[in-house]
């Protein structure tokens, strides 16, 4: 009869023999288990959500008529991205982040300029009273241009303004006996002069003759306008 201590000897041999060989008289270990490759994308979804959630309640909060600008959304998000940036860096996951946050950040120092430059007061008006006041060229870089010539006296002159804006509207009002001659140019946006319209990009510069309502005389006048970006309007 096989005893205790014979029946325990048989598993063990039993065991050896069904073991792996070493490899280079090394044992193997047993494989551990595979590690999990949703870290990092896991962690960069729970930012994101934190993100949206956190522009979520600044919305209500704009919607209930705290008026917020489009960059403090930006920046909220940004923000929160960054604290993600804080707490992986401590895991070593915080490539998507970083790429992430460089490009919110580039698209929140556009609308912050935008912002600022959609704030600042660029409304200029020249109402010059006589020929003596006339400062041509009248320059401006972006704004609403009024160049109001309804009190100056052309009689027995030829005279020749330039009126240049780069960005945004062009307002030219001319003596009702003044003959002119308006050579408009306007890069991307829309002209009316005398009654004569026309829009686009790309627009030739358009010459308009008028002399008013008295026909010719009063003196002449010509305008030489031009607007990269916007509106221009020539009327008496």
């Amino acid at each position: 009869m096989q005893t205790l201590e014979d029946h325990t000897r048989s598993n063990l041999a039993t065991a050896v023999a069904d073991a792996p060989p070493p490899v280079n008289g090394t044992a193997m270990p047993a494989p551990g288990p595979v590690p999990s490759r949703s870290g990092p994308t896991r962690g960069v979804g729970a930012v994101f959500s934190a993100a949206v959630l956190a522009v979520g309640i600044l919305g209500l909060v704009d919607v209930a008529g705290a008026n917020i600008v489009a960059s403090a959304y930006l920046a909220v998000g940004l923000a929160v991205i960054g604290a993600g940036l804080v707490i992986g860096a401590w895991y070593g996951r915080v490539r998507p982040l970083i790429v992430l946050g460089a490009l919110v950040s580039v698209i929140l120092i556009i609308v912050t300029a935008v912002e600022r430059l959609a704030t600042v007061d660029h409304s200029v008006a020249w109402r010059p009273t006589s020929i003596e006041q006339l400062d041509s060229p009248y320059t401006v870089n972006v704004g609403e241009v009024v160049l109001d010539l309804s009190q100056v006296d052309f009689a027995g002159r030829s005279e020749e303004l330039v009126v240049e804006v780069g960005a945004g509207s062009l307002t030219v009002i001319v003596p009702s006996t003044v003959d002119v001659r308006a050579e408009v140019e306007v890069d991307v946006g829309n002209a009316v002069v005398f009654g004569q319209q026309w829009s686009g990009v790309g627009q030739s510069r358009h010459t308009v003759t008028d002399t008013g309502n008295d026909g010719p005389g009063g003196g002449e006048l010509t305008i030489r306008a031009s607007v990269d970006v916007g509106d221009v309007e020539v009327r008496r």
